[in-house]
């Protein structure tokens, strides 16, 4: 398996696997691949973008999102994640999240941060990565299209 940043022409790959999993349980949401395509690419020019993939004769998986300025120095918010389902809890997912913080912390990122839903098998797999659920911060959302 080979790990390495992700590159514009990589969208696009990431973008079908993108959409193929979040369409399959538990997610079951409505993704095809040109929404795919357009929500990875507008992280790809997003400033300060950074992600990683992971390669095995095709991209079987990838983390990526923005580093971000805050006080206390840079933060990255992990915007999206995901892994081909066949080869999910076969420890890639770690080793991308690895990979990643290590690019992380050469660019001199100081804390990474994410959101999920707390009830599917992805929140447990990032507490098992030394992830914590924040009890001081909140997830808010409003629905402005009634």
């Amino acid at each position: 398996m080979i790990l390495r940043s992700i590159q514009e022409a990589d969208i696009g790959e990431c973008a079908k696997l993108f959409a193929d999993v979040f369409s399959s349980e538990p997610w079951n949401e409505g993704w095809d691949e040109a929404l795919a395509l357009e929500r990875l690419t507008h992280f790809y020019h997003s400033m300060a973008f950074s992600g990683v993939l992971a390669e095995q004769d095709r991209i079987v998986g990838f983390a990526l999102g923005n580093i971000e300025p805050f006080y206390f120095g840079s933060m990255f918010y992990l915007r999206e994640m995901c892994i081909q389902a066949s080869l999910q809890n076969q420890g890639i997912g770690g080793e991308i999240l690895e990979a990643l913080e290590n690019d992380l912390i050469s660019q001199g990122v100081k804390n990474i941060y994410l959101t999920t839903e707390r009830s599917i098998p992805a929140a447990k797999f990032y507490q098992k990565n030394g992830y914590n659920f924040s009890e001081k911060m909140g997830f808010y959302a409003k629905n402005v299209n009634s």
